[in-house]
């Protein structure tokens, strides 16, 4: 009788020990969820400026404002899904282009879904944002909403940002302009935005 019940307690000890480890596990994996697309993405980001730039203009063309210059590319699985475009001073301050799937656009549930997404989270950098409000435009001659978000960067600095979803030259893409509240420049953003072609 003692051996049977010394074998139910290590039975015990052996299964809160196996339950103990995987809820450690579960906590971690929590944990890193919010950040789990940032280190995936992380290696894939490459810094030079002349492939960044032949990425965007493979996406559309524009003027390039003053001050800003192509940054970085991600390159998944060989093809270019994405582009930062960063003020020289203020990299911060950017231009951030994504292919996306296509149809998104054409629904205005999923993309109003999709570029808000991309209002809390982009190249790497995390947001605190609320939408407040829209605004009629026209982008590579579409028409277009302009979703206007305001809010926090991680580190706690007021941002702006404008976010919008057209056709590219191969296929859909979404676009966000985000700076410091101190350092928008509305002209700069109009001006950008009426020069893509």
């Amino acid at each position: 009788m003692p051996s049977r019940k010394i074998r139910w307690n290590r039975l015990a000890i052996l299964i809160a020990g196996v339950l103990g480890v995987l809820l450690v596990c579960c906590a971690g994996v929590a944990a890193l969820a919010p950040n789990l697309r940032r280190i995936i993405q992380a290696p894939l980001w490459k810094t030079d400026a002349q492939l960044a730039a032949q990425a965007a203009h493979k996406m559309f063309d524009y003027d390039l404002p003053p001050d800003y210059r192509e940054s970085q590319v991600l390159t998944i699985r060989g093809e270019d899904a994405a582009v930062i475009i960063a003020h020289r001073e203020r990299p911060g301050d950017m231009i951030y282009i994504e292919g996306t799937m296509e149809g998104i656009i054409g629904n205005d549930e999923w993309r109003a879904s999709y570029e808000t997404r991309l209002s809390r989270e982009m190249g790497g950098r995390r947001y605190n944002t609320q939408a407040t409000g829209t605004q009629k435009a026209t982008v590579r001659g579409q028409p277009t909403t302009l979703r206007l978000f305001e809010g926090t960067d991680e580190n706690g600095r007021k941002i702006r940002q404008v976010v919008c979803g057209f056709s590219g030259k191969s296929g859909d893409l979404l676009m966000a302009i985000v700076a410091a509240q101190e350092t928008w420049d509305q002209a700069m953003v109009d001006r950008f935005l009426q020069s893509i072609r």
